[in-house]
């Protein structure tokens, strides 16, 4: 009787939960899926806050978001789980996918480092009461060589110590140290694996952008259609200073060349002039 019952509540939740996903499957234009292995659970909350208005997260089944695709009429959308191993998690949501890959990477949280982890930034010991008695922390603290006093039956850091840059792997006893004094290093968040959109699956890899990159490439389009314009005499609001410029060196050097005497090239007459009977002068000495 108890197990029938239960089957019973577990087909419910079951019919409940599908009813839900194709719910959202119509709603939502965009769907994305990620791996829940190492997605922290405060991590996750803070996402949800922050991106409510725009998105859904969910957790469920693949055999139950597959059905729900197919009974959406979307059967392809099955292709973003089948053959995934891990527990994932489902992202519905009405950005783009590389607008919401966008958002994932730049609302990573700083949370605390494990063992072995990389600093995402460099960490810096601030001069402050550690809270820690003495004791053989001390050598662990020397051997990271922060400075460090004993007062009030504690141990002070002496002053603002760098102990890990940017990229560095966080040792066991560093990470013990950075949790106890609530110091965070690492960046953590959700990756979009897959994610579907317009009837086409788009990968994890072509999802992500490298902002620094295309922020380097455009700066450098910018300088260069810039020189190009100010090289070809094109007159804009933001060239038109270095056209000018450019057109008055060009023509002063001319002027100077050919001798042309006005009140902006006797001074460089006269140099010239100054120069050449001087190397006339060395020259007839020689002779």
């Amino acid at each position: 009787m108890a197990l029938a019952l239960k089957r019973k509540v577990g087909r419910a939740w079951k019919e409940r939960e599908v009813a839900e996903l194709m719910e959202y499957i119509k709603k939502y234009p965009t769907i994305a899926v990620f791996e829940l292995t190492n997605v922290r659970a405060d991590v996750l909350h803070e996402l949800r806050a922050k991106l409510r208005q725009d998105s859904m997260f969910k957790v469920t089944k693949k055999t139950l978001f597959v059905k729900a695709a197919e009974k959406a009429g979307i059967p392809e959308l099955k292709n973003i789980v089948e053959g995934r191993l891990k527990p994932i998690g489902l992202i519905f949501t009405r950005m783009s996918p590389f607008k919401l890959a966008l958002v994932l990477q730049k609302n990573r949280i700083l949370m605390h480092a494990k063992a072995g982890e990389k600093a995402d930034v460099d960490v810096v010991i601030p001069e402050c009461n550690t809270g820690i008695p003495p004791g053989p922390i001390l050598s662990e603290l020397g051997k990271m060589k922060i400075p460090t006093r004993i007062d009030g039956g504690s141990i002070w850091v002496a002053k603002d110590t760098l102990v890990a840059k940017r990229g560095d792997v966080i040792p066991s006893a560093l990470a013990s140290l950075l949790m106890k004094l609530n110091i965070k290093a690492v960046l953590k968040g959700v990756k979009v694996d897959a994610a579907y959109d317009g009837g086409r699956i788009y990968s994890g890899d072509e999802l992500f952008i490298d902002l620094d990159a295309w922020r380097q490439e455009i700066k450098s389009a910018v300088k260069s259609a810039f020189n190009f314009a100010v090289n070809v005499g094109y007159m804009s609001k933001e060239t038109s200073a270095q056209v000018i410029a450019l057109a008055y060196m060009k023509a002063l050097t001319v002027a100077i060349q050919s001798s042309y005497i006005t009140k902006e090239t006797i001074q460089h007459l006269l140099r010239k002039a100054h120069a050449e009977a001087l190397s006339l002068q060395s020259a007839a000495k020689v002779q």
